[in-house]
């Protein structure tokens, strides 16, 4: 019989780094070369990080194998858990465990959390646009790592840095949510990104859904808040057992970034030139940053995903570029998609390259009368500083087609 497990998720999450919920449910596929092959029973066991066997549900008469009831003690925040599964065919037959499969729990309680939410200390025009913010802290470890998770999310969107490094592949984090009922937050592996002695993390802020314009008819800005803020909380075990936590809290640093403006209709302009170079590693000369303040925050709208994230999922190559009726350069992707385009180009500081997108052409001109009220206009300033590659943070457009205004030189497809 070649009968086996695959696949077993935890709320249907292949990756269960930091679940949100206590009990999470399971389900795991069965591969047969048997076509009448039939599940009459499974059993589950648990394991701890060290490979002790914690819990076994023992024998359960059931067929079902897609959101099987946790059948063990509650995890308590942060535990990591392992867990295979074995089942019976209708005949009795039994397969061989599974691998195991892990699960961590993310910070079930408010309680769990002692960072507290950050904002810029600098006052703002709500009613005008504003720069993305970015925000700094360094610290320092006296041993390797052992293991590190960062726990994180923001009012507003965010990508993170440690030492340099964007941590993780999400795109425009935390998402859109009815953040004053639910916000989630997100819990990243960097073990890998820490080292012993000097540190920084570095986070830049964008306005996202929580104070962008949003809405029918021109939509208004502002709806969930008027200030964009950080909620980030470390926790590093050491080699020697010792544990450290780096908390968003008013010892950070903060200042306007080159994100001079975001919008998720309108699009992004990012100037180059106010990029603080070194700013996401450690040895920064932060001392002329300003400081941050606290501010105030619902700690139980906090919780964990129970869903993918969005990431980048594909690299198109634009398949054409031409010119319209009127001159202007066209660049055609040979299909309509969501998604933003990323720019290598080298030429002189302060050069402003122009992308507008669209779905469709009309007259063979980009057709921006569908877009209605949504500008889909990024801007990149460049800093003049050799090769400069760049794509939007804070934005996304639908599209297939992209005007291209101010480009050095000859754009070519490669």
């Amino acid at each position: 019989m070649n009968t086996r497990i695959e696949r077993i998720r935890f709320e249907h999450l292949r990756e269960a780094l930091g679940i949100g919920v206590s009990e999470p449910r399971l389900s795991w596929i069965v591969q047969t070369d048997q076509p009448d092959w039939e599940q009459s029973a499974y059993e589950i066991e648990s394991f701890s990080l060290s490979g002790e066997k914690l819990e076994q549900s023992g024998k359960i008469n059931s067929s079902k194998s897609v959101l099987v009831p946790w059948p063990f003690s509650p995890l308590t925040s942060r535990q990591r858990v392992g867990v295979r599964v074995r089942v019976w065919g209708k005949d009795g037959e039994v397969t061989d465990w599974s691998d195991l499969a892990w699960v961590e729990a993310g910070l079930l309680s408010p309680e769990d959390w002692r960072a507290q939410f950050i904002r810029p200390g600098w006052d703002e025009d709500a009613t005008k646009p504003r720069p993305g913010p970015l925000m700094r802290k360094e610290f320092s470890l006296p041993e390797k790592v052992r293991q590190a998770r960062l726990y994180i999310t923001a009012l507003g969107v965010y990508e993170a840095s440690l030492n340099g490094k964007v941590i993780g592949d999400q795109v425009m984090p935390p998402g859109w949510t009815s953040y004053h009922h639910r916000l989630r937050y997100q819990v990243y592996d960097v073990t890998g990104l820490l080292q012993e002695g000097a540190n920084a993390i570095g986070v830049m802020l964008g306005d996202g859904w929580f104070r962008g314009r949003l809405g029918f008819g021109g939509g208004r800005v502002n709806i969930y808040g008027e200030h964009v803020a950080l909620l980030a909380q470390l926790e590093a075990e050491l080699e020697n057992g010792e544990k450290i936590w780096v908390t968003s809290d008013e010892s950070w640093k903060a200042t306007r970034g080159p994100i001079v403006y975001n919008n998720i209709y309108d699009g992004e302009i990012y100037d180059a030139r106010l990029e603080p170079i070194g700013w996401k590693e450690p040895g920064f000369n932060d001392h002329d940053w300003p400081g941050v303040i606290k501010t105030d925050w619902n700690y139980h709208t906090l919780f964990a995903p129970l869903e993918p994230p969005v990431r980048r999922i594909e690299i198109l190559e634009p398949k054409k570029i031409f010119l319209s009726p009127s001159g202007k350069t066209l660049v055609d992707f040979g299909q309509n998609l969501v998604g933003r385009l990323r720019i290598t180009v080298k030429g002189t500081a302060g050069t402003t390259i122009t992308l507008r997108h669209a779905e469709v052409l009309e007259n063979g001109e980009l057709a921006t009368r569908p877009l209605r009220y949504a500008k889909a206009t990024d801007q990149y300033i460049l800093k003049g500083e050799g090769v400069e590659t760049w794509e939007p943070r804070f934005t996304f457009h639908g599209f297939r087609y992209a005007e291209v205004t101010g480009w050095p030189g000859e754009l070519k497809l490669e």
